[in-house]
């Protein structure tokens, strides 16, 4: 499977112009995973984003919270690993190949690159980034308000 086509059928790249997609896939590396590959440890600081081409992916995040684990699956043309292009922090799951896996691998020293090489396409990137980081917190708050309303009506006789 070719990159660049891949990209380009993608919505969260509809706003990239050819250029830029263009740049993104020369940076970009596509892999071969097993099945039970671990791309991500909660906890531990990432090193890449995945573009999930071929196979799914379970996400597994401990929440401190309910003490439940919050479980999903990735399937074809989901991101994930997002933040690791950001910083060293801790990440807030675990993902694990389901199945056999194919990805397109964006190192962080290749994310850091875009900035001397095409600042627009790191800025796009920044901005998918921060409309994830919206979406998580949205699920986080959802998460929350259910937990407060069990436990409220635990507590109310």
């Amino acid at each position: 499977m070719e990159l660049l086509p891949f990209l380009n059928t993608l919505p969260a790249f509809q706003s990239f112009t050819p250029a830029y997609v263009s740049v993104l896939a020369g940076l970009m590396n596509i892999e071969q995973y097993p099945a039970g590959h671990r791309f991500i440890e909660q906890g531990q600081p990432g090193t890449a984003m995945y573009l999930l081409m071929d196979g799914a992916v379970e996400v597994r995040r401990a929440d401190e919270v309910s003490g439940q684990p919050e479980v999903r699956e990735l399937r074809v043309g989901e991101l994930f690993g997002l933040l690791s292009l950001i910083d060293d922090m801790p990440a807030s799951a675990t993902c694990t190949a389901k199945e056999p896996v194919t990805a397109a691998v964006l190192p962080r020293d290749a994310f850091h690159k875009l900035f001397d090489m095409a600042a627009p396409v790191g800025h796009h990137l920044q901005f998918m980034v921060a409309v994830q980081l919206a979406r998580d917190l949205q699920e986080r708050n959802k998460s929350l308000r259910m937990l407060l309303k069990q436990r409220a009506a635990a507590v109310s006789p």
